[in-house]
């Protein structure tokens, strides 16, 4: 059984309390306490608010981890917040930033039981992303999907149902 292609959905960062953990010096999933560091300006996508973080604003990098609980599928890899508070990402059901100024971008599709549904993962152009995810979306067994950087994996932001 498939739904329909009219589905809505929405692009989601890091949770709230997770950024916020960060940023008041909490450790990430390797148990370290995040590097700093100051955006040049270019290449470095908050995962909370998924903007880009201004140049010369300090940010931190960090290993996230997507999943609530570890087991085979729940990658973790390096991601970038701001250092300090930002606002969550309010979404709209369009494609947000952090999105667009990779070009490229690897979504995935995943399980209600978090495992990769194989023959999902593709790389699509950016500005595509909405039309493409809500087409994976036509099948069941998708209950979530990934936006991870096409160039180097990193996880970019979860996209859900509406």
């Amino acid at each position: 059984m498939t739904k329909s292609h009219n589905t809505q959905i929405r692009f989601l960062g890091i949770p709230s309390e997770h950024a916020q953990q960060l940023q008041n010096g909490g450790s990430d999933e390797n148990g370290q306490l995040p590097e700093r560091m100051t955006s040049d300006g270019s290449g470095f996508p908050c995962r909370h608010c998924l903007k880009e973080i201004a140049d010369k604003d300090e940010l931190l990098i960090l290993s996230y981890r997507p999943f609530e609980k570890k087991q085979p599928y729940a990658e973790a890899g390096p991601i970038f917040i701001h250092s300090e508070s930002c606002i969550s990402h309010l979404d709209n059901g369009e494609i947000p930033n952090n999105i667009l100024s990779q070009g490229n971008t690897l979504i995935r599709g995943y399980s209600e039981d978090n495992r990769i549904v194989y023959g999902t993962g593709k790389i699509v152009k950016s500005e595509t992303v909405k039309q493409e995810a809500i087409k994976m979306f036509a099948s069941d067994k998708i209950a979530y999907i990934h936006a991870r950087s096409a160039t180097n994996n990193c996880f970019t932001c979860r996209i859900e149902r509406a």
